[in-house]
């Protein structure tokens, strides 16, 4: 089964597709309607980063893909091996896996973003994923002859790296292997970086040098851009009323915490909008809050992110008995069930603010994440590639062998029942569809560009005044500039 590849182009000429490019507009559009009607310049600004690039515009089409998946578009949802439901990430991809700082102060990689995650059917996950790393091999630049291009099928090979690794940890996990805690590896070129940088990142504390500045004897966030290389990024200052909601969110926060921090390390002494982060997550506020820290002292000041919750997109085959009662459970109960230990994330937690649900992360040089434009020269090669992919296949196949809830047994044996007679034919038929799938996203991305062009910023949607926010809040979402 091979999925097709009728996007905007065809051969050497370009043909564009209106019927896709109008699918592709109507989609997002939809998915972001309520968004763009409230926020419009951020969701134009989501749009402008998709069409940077086509690894971009896949991190922004997580609804397209339930869209394929529903209408079953190109085999999207075809098998010739059963579903079963597991912990799902919802949105599994390279740039959402990274280094996190344990209680104990080691370093381990793990999924880092649960804004999509749920309970989903295997291959969900195990589909998106094998696109991702297929997709990764076309954007990584190296020398020709080492290089994961698209030349010789090493998009497959890549993908297939990936669903080898996955099926073997799942059968060994069902066979009942420990779980893994992935941390650096020796001959891995992409985690040797990753960890290398998060290690530098943990000792100097990188985030108070890139993201503050110490004046007066008090320490206090930058604003303004903070990334040279990406205008993008910028802190702005916040409404009033923000300063005098965030202590009691704060305190809220810290009940979802495994190990509870004391009030006195939260006590807030400065916040901003945190702007130009992620594809999908663009429109939504999130927030930089400068904390005192354990001490007095400001060397040990810390940040922490609060970041606006929405619904998680993906099949609607979820059994009654595994819903979440509420985004902030789904986030807590699915993050500590997918990493290697509960601790994994120690400043990991929920809270309510401005009437919304959001997660709170702690900010530290030392959680790195995996970024396709890094995959360049050593890093790009077709070898490091693979061996990354696999590496996420081993990943994954630890999140998908986590109970479903807390006491129950692992799903491990009725995943890898489906395929362990048939391991080679399940890799293959995982590896032609990250492959062929791969080639259709780059189609997309060039019809979502000729879509911006023919229908507009908003993709069609035009500004609602009578559903625009009140003032109070579209400073909330849009961050105030500093006066200069």
């Amino acid at each position: 089964m091979l999925v097709g590849t009728a996007g905007c182009t065809e051969s050497t000429e370009r043909v564009w597709d209106d019927v896709r490019k109008a699918e592709i507009a109507s989609v997002l559009r939809s998915a972001d309607l309520p968004l763009a009607h409230e926020r419009p310049d951020l969701v134009a600004g989501k749009y402008s980063l998709m069409a940077d690039s086509p690894y971009a515009f896949f991190r922004g089409t997580l609804p397209l893909y339930l869209y394929d998946w529903e209408r079953n578009t190109s085999g999207a949802a075809e098998s010739a091996f059963e579903g079963v439901p597991v912990l799902s990430v919802g949105d599994p991809h390279l740039e959402n896996v990274g280094t996190l700082r344990a209680s104990d102060g080691t370093l381990g990689l793990e999924v880092n973003d649960f804004d999509a995650a749920s309970v989903h059917t295997y291959l969900w996950d195990v589909r998106r994923l094998a696109t991702a790393v297929a997709l990764g091999c076309h954007v990584a630049k190296a020398d020709d002859n080492e290089g994961c291009n698209d030349k010789d099928g090493r998009p497959r090979d890549v993908a297939k790296a990936f669903a080898n690794a996955y099926a073997e940890t799942l059968v060994e996990l069902a066979d009942g292997a420990a779980p893994e805690r992935i941390v650096e590896e020796s001959d891995h070129p992409i985690l040797e970086d990753l960890f290398q940088r998060a290690q530098l990142g943990a000792e100097t504390k990188s985030e108070l040098t890139d993201l503050t500045i110490f004046e007066g004897g008090q320490r206090r966030l930058k604003r303004g851009r903070v990334d040279p290389d990406d205008p993008s990024e910028e802190l702005l200052d916040l409404p009033a009323w923000v300063f005098t909601s965030l202590p009691k969110a704060l305190e809220e926060y810290t009940t979802t915490l495994v190990e509870p921090v004391p009030s006195s390390h939260l006590q807030v002494l400065d916040a901003a909008r945190a702007m130009g982060s992620g594809v999908a997550s663009f429109p939504r506020f999130r927030l930089f809050i400068l904390v005192s820290g354990p001490t007095d002292s400001p060397d040990d000041d810390e940040i922490f992110e609060l970041k606006e919750l929405a619904d998680a997109v993906g099949p609607s085959d979820l059994p009654s008995n595994l819903e979440f009662t509420s985004n902030r459970e789904r986030i807590v109960l699915t993050s500590r069930a997918a990493w290697g230990t509960a601790l994994a994330a120690p400043y990991w937690g929920t809270t309510e603010f401005a009437g919304f649900a959001a997660q709170v992360r702690w900010v530290s040089g030392s959680q790195k994440t995996v970024r396709t434009r890094r995959l360049r020269d050593d890093l790009g090669t077709k070898d490091a590639l693979e061996k990354m992919a696999s590496t996420m296949g081993r990943l994954l196949a630890r999140v998908h062998a986590s109970p479903l809830k807390a006491g129950e047994l692992s799903p491990a044996p009725m995943v890898a029942n489906v395929f362990r007679n048939d391991v080679d034919g399940f890799v293959d038929e995982q590896a032609d569809w990250g492959e062929a799938s791969a080639l259709r996203a780059l189609d997309d991305f060039e019809c979502f560009q000729d879509a911006l062009v023919d229908f507009g910023p908003l993709l069609g949607t035009l500004p609602s005044q009578g559903k625009a926010p009140p003032p109070d809040m579209a400073d909330l979402y849009n961050g105030i500039k500093p006066a200069e």
